[in-house]
């Protein structure tokens, strides 16, 4: 497992995107998974109660757009992540008022689409795919930072899956879904 860097779970929510690399975001997708970012989907995996679930690797933009389009993902994988975010935001706002954990979202969600859109849109233009693909990366890669958002609120370590997600973007990469069986990465 790579740590994050700079230590971004230490920092305050507002000050993860200023520190966050600009030029990592999705460099790596369409090629084949290393064992760093095996080990990532597995701690994700594993934290979301998906043990035993397949690996597969997403090879173009076409075939991710196909993918996160479809409607075959697993509901389960689905309230899992959402019962995280509301069990991690309740206790966020037990340790803080509600309006303070969100103005602390707010804070880090401010520049997030421009971090992410632009290298997004770069790698679909190389690729020749769609420009519409890289709005739903960037969305993607959003959602997960305001989840490890949540966790870096919270005090959640390195084995969160939410870090473990967050850490599978900074490598790269674009996680994608997850069906009954197997868990989808780009």
């Amino acid at each position: 497992m790579t740590p994050l860097p700079l230590e971004l779970g230490k920092l305050p929510a507002d000050q993860i995107v200023p520190a966050l690399p600009k030029t990592v975001w999705f460099n790596a997708v369409g090629t084949p998974l290393s064992e760093s970012d095996r080990d990532e989907c597995d701690i994700y995996l594993r934290g979301l109660g998906a043990n035993g679930h397949t690996i597969a690797t997403i090879c173009t933009w076409d075939e991710a757009l196909a993918l996160s389009q479809r409607a075959s993902w697993s509901e389960r994988w689905w309230e899992r992540e959402r019962q995280e975010e509301r069990q991690l935001f309740e206790r966020a706002a037990a340790n803080h008022s509600p309006d303070t954990v969100l103005l602390r979202l707010a804070n880090l969600m401010q520049g997030s689409s421009a971090l992410f859109l632009s290298p997004a849109s770069l790698a679909c233009t190389r690729a020749g795919a769609d420009a519409k693909v890289a709005k739903c990366a960037a969305g993607a890669a959003a959602q997960c930072l305001h989840q490890y958002g949540l966790a870096s609120i919270t005090g959640q370590g390195d084995e969160h899956p939410f870090a473990a997600k967050f850490r599978l973007f900074l490598a790269g990469r674009w996680p994608l879904c997850v069906t009954d069986a197997q868990f989808f990465v780009f």
